[in-house]
């Protein structure tokens, strides 16, 4: 009788772990679907077959309601992450060619810490808020939500996130001009000057966006101070090591737009991604 009811509970508990990862795999647009992808093919990171095994070790009472809850929710969590800074540096490399392709040098002059923000504001701003709409447009249409794509505070919200990209991966761009003089430590100083001052807006920003765009959220300065901070903090760390990256890599010998793109889209990506890792692991 007991085995039975166990036996009943279990499969209970077990239908109810395969809806939640058939939402979470719902969820996945083009972006988290080619992430999940690449971890299938390399077997690096958790993917949705790892999520279904588990569903079967817990069948087979190897782990707990609970265990198999857990990695699906880190599943979910890193997919998220992940479709996040996919779009983020897309966002940051179109951005960043576009405000090259219209002017020489937008950013900074060489061996200066001058950063020019109104120029990468200009450049930046509304490429990036276009591109992100657009991406993250593409990225909800392709998923298994109805009427994901219109999301209107979606939409509102990604425009605010790729204005400040667009303008942080422009103005960031410029901080290694230094290197063709070979000076490490001003090459250092404007990566710590600027990624901290980028890292600051995207946190105060970011904040009081999801204060203004959710009604169940109310503002407070505490916590605006502390995602301030905090972002600020991460990315001039981060900032640091790339620039001293970028010093010992050297300078590019070409006057080429293309060349000058790539670099800085290289570095604007390291940041990016060097900026996730650190969180995740501060967060862990």
């Amino acid at each position: 009788m007991f085995s039975n009811v166990q036996s009943y509970k279990n499969n209970g508990e077990y239908l109810q772990l395969k809806q939640y990862l058939e939402d979470v795999n719902d969820k996945q647009g083009f972006l988290g679907k080619a992430w999940n992808g690449f971890k299938e093919l390399t077997s690096l990171g958790v993917s949705e077959s790892d999520c279904n095994t588990m569903l079967k070790k817990f069948q087979n009472g190897l782990v707990s309601f609970e265990e198999a809850v857990k990695y699906i929710e880190e599943f979910d969590k890193k997919q998220e992450n992940m479709s996040d800074l996919l779009s983020n540096v897309i966002t940051g490399v179109g951005s960043i060619a576009y405000a090259t392709s219209v002017v020489a040098a937008t950013t900074a002059t060489a061996g200066s810490a001058t950063i020019l923000w109104g120029a990468a504001a200009k450049l930046g701003a509304p490429i990036g808020a276009a591109i992100k709409i657009g991406v993250n447009g593409l990225d909800r249409a392709t998923n298994d939500i109805d009427d994901d794509v219109f999301d209107a505070k979606q939409i509102i919200k990604d425009g605010i996130s790729g204005a400040v990209t667009g303008t942080t991966s422009a103005v960031s761009s410029g901080i290694g001009a230094p290197i063709k003089d070979r000076n490490l430590k001003q090459t250092i100083i404007n990566a710590v000057k600027c990624s901290g001052t980028c890292g600051a807006l995207s946190g105060a920003v970011g904040y009081t966006s999801d204060v203004v765009l959710n009604k169940d959220k109310e503002f407070n300065f505490g916590e605006l101070t502390k995602n301030t901070v905090s972002s600020s903090l991460v990315s001039a760390s981060v900032g640091a090591a790339v620039g001293a990256g970028m010093f010992n890599i050297g300078p590019i010998n070409t006057t080429s737009n293309v060349a000058q793109v790539v670099k800085d889209s290289t570095t604007s990506t390291a940041r990016k991604i060097g900026g996730r890792l650190e969180r995740d692991i501060l967060n862990a």
